[in-house]
């Protein structure tokens, strides 16, 4: 294995992993705001715009409005279609029950996470930081 290849496999590892997370952060953009899809990358990219990295993920519509599609068809959200500030007809998504439900569920796991040793163990050797605990539920 060369260093460019070994490079590569890093650079996947490292996309598999924040776009397994890409999801729930929409779904989260979502119920903080009715909010189009570009706002939605804006947003996004806020999350994974890291100086100097060498594994950058890219946020655009090939990526976002497949999911926002996905997530409409499940019943996570709503698209309606309304005029934005710049006079344009674009699609404004809100967050239904199903999904204010769902976002629940993912608070409900992340407090468990953070309430185990064993993940603050990791998130300590891996940020080099202590979880403050003090706002958890």
């Amino acid at each position: 294995m060369t260093q460019e290849d070994f490079s590569d496999s890093h650079k996947k590892a490292f996309r598999n992993f924040s776009n397994g997370i890409i999801h729930n952060l929409i779904l989260w953009i979502i119920s903080k705001e009715d909010i189009h899809g570009y706002g939605i990358m804006k947003r996004l990219n806020e999350f994974f715009n890291f100086e100097d990295s060498k594994c950058e993920i890219n946020i655009n519509s090939s990526k976002i409005y497949p999911i926002l599609s996905k997530m409409e068809k499940n019943g996570f959200i709503v698209g309606e279609w309304k005029i934005n500030e710049n006079n344009k007809r674009v699609k404004f998504y809100s967050i239904t029950g199903e999904g204010e439900l769902f976002l629940e569920n993912i608070q409900s796991h992340m407090n468990n996470i953070l309430n185990n040793p064993c993940w603050l163990n990791f998130f300590k050797d891996m940020t080099g930081l202590e979880i403050n605990d003090e706002k958890r539920n």
